[in-house]
């Protein structure tokens, strides 16, 4: 009986470390994106990912090379606007009125808007069922001449294949 309950609480403790997922993926830095990184992540990555490019990038064009477009097609996102993709973003981000918000109008920012961001930066975080991210982008207004840089970092948990911001 000794011997089970042993061999019992090994299996269950490496089982639970098998569950743990504890890591931090370089996506997106000084204009390098790390594709090997990206192979590794798994749904709610690509959801995290794709719904900040979606936020803070403008739409792909054909050919595009910037960094956004080469990160989804590195995702196999064709199409951001494809309506399988905005609902799967829908679905994660489902507890997120400023995201439902803008998945309303897709793309988010056309190519030929006034406004244009690039994607500078994503570094994603995995610890167990919280999920963070740090983005940044930097951006200009054409028409009023305005410049800017943005650099934040969100946490998330995952539940229930969705989203919970915690910050």
């Amino acid at each position: 009986m000794k011997y089970f309950l042993v061999i019992f609480l090994m299996l269950f403790l490496i089982s639970c470390k098998q569950k743990s997922e504890n890591y931090t993926h370089v996506i997106l830095y000084k204009d390098s994106i790390y594709t090997a990184n990206i192979q590794y992540i798994n749904t709610p990555e690509k959801a995290l990912i794709s719904g900040y490019l979606f936020a803070y990038g403008n739409e792909c064009i054909a050919n595009s090379n910037k960094n956004k477009c080469e990160i989804l097609y590195e995702l196999n996102i064709t199409d951001e606007c494809n309506n399988d993709h905005v609902s799967f973003l829908k679905k994660w981000f489902k507890n997120d009125d400023l995201m439902q918000y803008k998945l309303r109008n897709c793309p988010n920012l056309p190519h030929n808007f006034a406004t244009q961001n690039s994607i500078k930066k994503i570094v994603l975080k995995r610890s167990s069922d919280t999920l963070t991210i740090t983005i940044k982008a930097s951006g200009m207004n054409t028409i009023q001449e305005k410049f800017w840089t943005i650099e934040k970092t969100d946490s998330y948990l995952i539940k229930d294949n969705s989203f919970i911001k915690i910050n």
